[in-house]
Parts: structure tokens; C-alpha cells; sequence
């Protein structure tokens, strides 16, 4: 024993004074480089979710919003409906047409042979012929059975079969998938009428708006004024009519230029959590009515400056504070909507002076935030060169996965050359310890 440790101990003890200094030093070197991956894929997804939301946002502030007097439609309308009034008279709902046969049960069985064919329409894809003689390798077949060779056919054959039971009887019902007069159905047998019985006839939607007449196969008529869609629910009594007013949305148009500001906010908290270590707090979104789901991942503690030396990322947030002190392209500035940077860096909203202004010359106010070289275009030009496949941020992650590779194959060989130096030093403790034990056997033959 050497001291009363044995060599194996000794040799650990100089292997771990040997490789301390390198251990800290690749330690401290992986540690800073994994901080600022983290760093940077965070930053990279919050500028990714702010252009999402900016793309979204694009039209959002030219929100328009209908409302119906009465229960007989619904409307929606999209940013780009005109105002107005329009008064609506619904004649007729459409309707898809159903005709029933009677059936003492579902297990009545059909003629043995005959053909059934169904047309739906004009379209020769959707007429259905089914040979009783050969549907069930010559068997008969039950009502409940054809309801199911006609329900699995393949492909849209625009009719379903059902089975109405009555308490006593059972109805076997064929109704059109689609309203409308075009989708009537024609049920033959053998060539001849079937002799179904139409419970609904086949029906289009006639209705009037501002007195002009328009007829539809479906009571749903998307985009019947320019960006303007209408369901309709049902008739109107004689005499009788709706009033479909198309006004401004003030509320969703305020909500969008507040998702705006919330988006720049976050972004612009995240970079100076980022890229300073003190005086910085670590939450992600002062925004209190922000939904969870959209609130900025947080910086956590560990990140706290780990971007301090990116001067580029530092540049892009003063390009973006720059951008919207700038003037839009009608001449209007965020402050005359009241919209002002506080002392903090963050935009802050004077929420009736925003309303103001919406009221007075909502146009105006849409101008700012869309179209060419808007608020919102110049962030979204700004952010791309950083957000981008092969851009800012995807270079500075690739040359830190680099340097996290060439340190931890540093660490490797590392690790190598002092297994090879530790079975040194235990090959030389060992023989010296044998030596000292050699000695004193020798030692004690004197004694």
C-alpha cells in the first residue's frame, strides 16, 4: 500500500488531477453552447408563431360582421363584403327528395329477378342498377338487404336508402344526398314506374334580396353578395322579410390590432431576455388576456444573456422598434390611433382613442396594417431573413451543433488519452507497490 491507498486508488487520485482543468473547460464549453441552441430555437419558434399570426392578422383588421333580423337565415360575411342593407324574403326552402314503398316488414322478400335502377338527375354516373337475378349469387334478398346493397355501393351514387318504421309496417325510404331540383329521383323496375310514393318533392330555394329574384338547389348560398354567404332557415310568412345589415366589426377589428401589439410585445420581451443578463424578468407575456396557448415560451433563468453578444439580433429588434415608429404609407402613425411606446419598450394601447378611430375612418385605420409596406408587411419583411429555411437563425444553429460535435469528440479522445494514462499509472503503482511489498517480506527476515 502506498500512504494506506492501494496503486488502482493512487493512480485514480493523479488521473483525477490530470483531467480536471479539461473536464471544467469542455463541461463549461458544451453547457454555453447548448444554452444558446435553446436560445435560439426558442427565438426562432416565437418569430415563426409572430409571422403566422401577422399573416393571419393581414385582413383581420378590415373585419365586417352581418346581422339578421328575425330566425328565417343566418349570414356570414367576409373582410371584403361591401356595407349595406339588404332586405331578404325567403319563398321556398330547397329540398332533397325522398320517395317510401310499404313493406309489411324488413324481412319481406323481394321478386327473385327484375332489375331496380335509380337515377338521380340528368348525370349518367349516378344512375344505380341492381339485378335482383344475380345481387345475392341468385338468391332473393330481403328490404333490409337492399337498403345495404344500395347504402355500400361504390362511389357517390347521390341516394341513401333508410327503413321508416311505422308500428306496423315498414317504410323503405330513398332520398336524394343532394336538395334540390336537379337531384329528383327517378325509381324504375323492369323499365317501369316503381310505384313509390314522394313524401318530399324535389325542391329549390327561392327567395328575393332587395327584390332581385334568385333561386338555389341548396339553402345554403355562399358568397351571394360579394363576401356575403346566407343560410336559410326557413319561410318567410306573406307580407313578411328580413333585414341583413353589413357594418363594420369594430370589436374584431380592435382585437386584431391588439393581437398585433401582444405580438410585438412578446417578441420584443423574449430578445431582451435574451441578450441581457441583468434587470430582466423571465416571464414570457405581461399580456393578462392573452389565451395560454398563445403566450411566448418562457426564458427560463439559464437563458438569461446566453444571446448577449449577437449584435444581428440585437439589430433586429431595433429594426423592428424602428418599423413601427415609422409612418404608414397614408401618412398615419400608431400614436394617432393610440398606440404608444412606453418607457418598458412595449406598446401600449389607449383603448378609446383606438375605438375613436376606427369609428371616425375605419379604412384609414385598416390601411395601416395591410396592403404593401404596411405595419405589418415591413415586420413580416423584417423577420423572414431571420425565420427562413437556410436563414439567420438556422446558420447560427448549425455552427452551434458544430461546435457541440467537435467538443464532445474532443471530450471523447479526451477521455481515451486518460483511460490510457490512468492503466499507466496503475501498471507503475502496481510493480511499485509490489516492489515496497517485496521489501519489507525482506525487511522482516533481519528482525
Amino acid at each position: 500500500m502506498i500512504s494506506g491507498m492501494s496503486a488502482a486508488q493512487f493512480a485514480q487520485q493523479l488521473i483525477g488531477a490530470d483531467r480536471a482543468g479539461k473536464d471544467t473547460l469542455y463541461k463549461g464549453k458544451l453547457t454555453t453552447s447548448k444554452a444558446q441552441l435553446d436560445a435560439y430555437t426558442l427565438l426562432e419558434t416565437n418569430m415563426k408563431k409572430m409571422a403566422a399570426k401577422l399573416s393571419e392578422m393581414g385582413g383581420a383588421t378590415n373585419g365586417k360582421m352581418a346581422t339578421v333580423s328575425g330566425d328565417n337565415a343566418t349570414a356570414t360575411v367576409k373582410s371584403d363584403a361591401p356595407k349595406g342593407n339588404y332586405d331578404l324574403s325567403v319563398q321556398k326552402l330547397a329540398q332533397a327528395h325522398q320517395l317510401t314503398k310499404t313493406y309489411a316488414t324488413e324481412n319481406e322478400m323481394l321478386p327473385a329477378t327484375g332489375v331496380i335502377s335509380i337515377q338521380v338527375g340528368s348525370d349518367p354516373a349516378k344512375r344505380l342498377e341492381i339485378d335482383l337475378a344475380t345481387i345475392n349469387g341468385g338468391a332473393a334478398i330481403s328490404v333490409s338487404q337492399l337498403r345495404d346493397v344500395i347504402n355500400k355501393q361504390a362511389g357517390d351514387t347521390g341516394v341513401q336508402a333508410s327503413l321508416v318504421r311505422t308500428g306496423n309496417q315498414i317504410e323503405f325510404m330513398l332520398s336524394s344526398k343532394e336538395s334540390g331540383v336537379a337531384n329528383k329521383l327517378e325509381v324504375q323496375f323492369d323499365g317501369a314506374d316503381w310505384g313509390m310514393t314522394e313524401r318530399r318533392a324535389a325542391q329549390d330555394a327561392e327567395l328575393t334580396l332587395n327584390g332581385i329574384s334568385i333561386t338555389s338547389s341548396s339553402n345554403y348560398l355562399e358568397n351571394v353578395v360579394d363576401g356575403v354567404s346566407l343560410e336559410l332557415v326557413k319561410v318567410h310568412a306573406a307580407g313578411e322579410s328580413s333585414m341583413i345589415k353589413v357594418t363594420e366589426d369594430f370589436e374584431a377589428n380592435k382585437k386584431a390590432v391588439k393581437d398585433f401589439v401582444d405580438s410585438f410585445n412578446s417578441l420584443m420581451t423574449q430578445i431582451n431576455q435574451l441578450t441581457r443578463s441583468v434587470g430582466v424578468s423571465t416571464s414570457g407575456s405581461d399580456t393578462a388576456d392573452k389565451d395560454k396557448d398563445d403566450k411566448t415560451p418562457a426564458v427560463s433563468q439559464a437563458q438569461i444573456g446566453v444571446l448577449k453578444g449577437d449584435t444581428s439580433i440585437r439589430l433586429l429588434q431595433t429594426k423592428l422598434r424602428d418599423s413601427v415608429f415609422a409612418s404608414a404609407p397614408n401618412g398615419m402613425r400608431l400614436s394617432d390611433i393610440g398606440i404608444e411606446m412606453g418607457r418598458d419598450g412595449k406598446l401600449k394601447i389607449d383603448d378609446t382613442k383606438l375605438t375613436d378611430s376606427f369609428k371616425a375612418d375605419p379604412e384609414k385605420v385598416q390601411a395601416m396594417f395591410t396592403g404593401k409596406d404596411s405595419y405589418i408587411s415591413n415586420i413580416e419583411k423584417t423577420l423572414k431573413p431571420f425565420t427562413q429555411f437556410n436563414g439567420y437563425i438556422d446558420t447560427k444553429q448549425e455552427t452551434i451543433n458544430k461546435q457541440i460535435k467537435s467538443v464532445n469528440d474532443s471530450m471523447d479522445r479526451h477521455n481515451y488519452q486518460m483511460t490510457q494514462r490512468y492503466q499507466i499509472y496503475l501498471t507503475q503503482f502496481t510493480a511499485m507497490e509490489a516492489t515496497i511489498n517485496q521489501f519489507s517480506a525482506a525487511s522482516g527476515l533481519f528482525n
